[in-house]
């Protein structure tokens, strides 16, 4: 037997839900153990799970059983179209096989300078903010880094500062008002009735006009460009030898937009926060960088050989997993172990439990990246760690993401020390993605 959250409990519970999800959720999994059914939204019945094996079989090993749940997703396509995040069914898999041979680590070389060259220019302007003063809020200036970061990589040098910045608050609003549509349901007659629904597709309307202007323009110049928009348009279905059209070109485009830059930025945020209580992994960090960079610049062949850094990712995600959370609905009846999955059930993969569960780590609050030793990795549970989702769904930029957080910790962790401002209270805010709620302070000092 599966435990039940009634459905007017979860009506009840769902203001507090809005404010403050990881909470609610943490405190049912206490009390109801690692799966259980309640109404989402107080609408839709849906299984909760942070059990590895039921992540896997609704993710991977039934995964043709279990679509993206439209109570998700069709508000994000709404807005954004049918890019790979929104897509499914054949469509979807048509376009993952277009589109994922340009994100392979190899593909993803001639990025590298890039990428440095974004970190170059925003630690230039970091050193003048720190001429104003040593404190900084690091998930703002993490935001705009991997904002530009997926710019550039995108659009080479095509996009000006007031567009960057234009863009980044487009998305930054489209998102809040997404995720007020999809946790609280029974008011999307208000927004509609009010005029907010329609506000906001004014809105996304113009991020529209953004991004095809500046494809409009690379395709009329005929340029080539060492950018994932060059891979975009230079892909050709195998079936037909033909490229993408113009609407199949924003829609990707507009995906790894959204999903490209706020997944980094905030496991950068988190990463600083970790490091800055940890000085004694900084160290070690910083050895590792001597050791194998000999005071260059990376370049791609150095990132593997970054493990230690590599491994401060890999548990920052852990203990703060950006994409924090996903869901399935099924579309057939299905049973697993015993436990039955009607037709319509919203399966719910709640990864930040999992990461935080004392049944799959141990003392899992703790911060320790030697649990991602290549010899710690091997005792791992499968499906016990999803910083990037699993399955064939499997985040497409993982590599991408990788890299550049790779890339700003090498720049960064060798030209500042670091501090916590002290007395700030750190609060997460689980939206798209898991951010802090009210920014992090830190100390900033230059040594070299």
């Amino acid at each position: 037997m599966i435990p039940q959250v009634p459905r007017y409990r979860a009506l009840y519970n769902t203001l507090r839900f809005v404010r403050d999800p990881i909470a609610v959720i943490g405190a049912q999994l206490q009390k109801l153990g690692p799966s259980f059914f309640t109404y989402l939204g107080g609408i839709h019945r849906g299984l909760v799970t942070i059990e590895p094996e039921l992540m896997q079989y609704v993710l991977q090993k039934n995964n043709r059983n279990y679509r993206k749940s439209p109570m998700h997703f069709e508000r994000v396509s709404h807005f954004l179209g049918n890019g790979l995040l929104t897509s499914e069914g054949d469509y979807w898999l048509r376009q993952r096989r277009l589109i994922q041979p340009g994100f392979h680590r190899h593909k993803l070389a001639a990025l590298t300078g890039i990428m440095q060259g974004v970190i170059d220019e925003f630690m230039l302007k970091f050193d003048k903010e720190l001429d104003k003063g040593p404190s900084i809020e690091i998930f703002q200036h993490m935001m705009e880094l991997a904002f530009k970061v997926v710019a550039r990589s995108l659009f080479s040098a095509h996009l000006k500062e007031e567009q960057l910045q234009r863009m980044s608050h487009l998305i930054t609003v489209l998102q809040e008002f997404i995720i007020r549509q999809i946790r609280q349901p029974y008011l999307n007659w208000w927004f509609k009735l009010s005029g907010r629904l329609r506000r906001h597709e004014l809105l996304a309307s113009e991020f529209d006009h953004l991004i095809n202007e500046t494809i409009r323009q690379r395709r009329e110049s005929g340029e080539q460009h060492d950018d994932l928009l060059q891979m975009l348009l230079d892909s050709r279905y195998e079936d037909s030898g033909e490229g993408m059209n113009d609407r199949q070109l924003f829609e990707e485009t507009a995906i790894l937009f959204v999903a490209g830059h706020e997944t980094s930025a905030n496991a950068l945020t988190w990463t600083w926060y970790l490091l800055a209580q940890h000085p004694e992994v900084v160290q070690r960090a910083r050895q590792e960088l001597a050791e194998v960079l000999q005071g260059r610049t990376p370049a791609f062949e150095d990132l593997p050989k970054l493990r230690y850094i590599t491994q401060i990712i890999e548990e920052s995600m852990r203990l703060y997993p950006p994409a924090w959370i996903t869901d399935r609905i099924a579309v057939e009846d299905d049973e697993f172990n015993g436990i039955a999955i009607p037709k319509g059930t919203v399966v719910v993969t709640y990864f930040y439990g999992a990461h935080h569960s004392p049944l799959l780590w141990e003392n899992p609050e703790r911060f320790d990246p030697d649990r991602f030793s290549p010899e710690n990795v091997k005792k791992q549970k499968n499906y016990a760690y999803l910083p990037f989702g699993g399955g064939p769904r499997l985040c497409i930029g993982n590599n991408f993401a990788m890299m550049e957080m790779q890339l700003t910790l090498a720049a960064m962790l060798r030209r500042y020390d670091f501090e916590m401002v002290p007395g700030q209270q750190i609060e997460t805010q689980a939206l798209v993605t898991l951010r802090p709620r009210t920014g992090i302070h830190l100390k900033f000092r230059k040594i070299i």
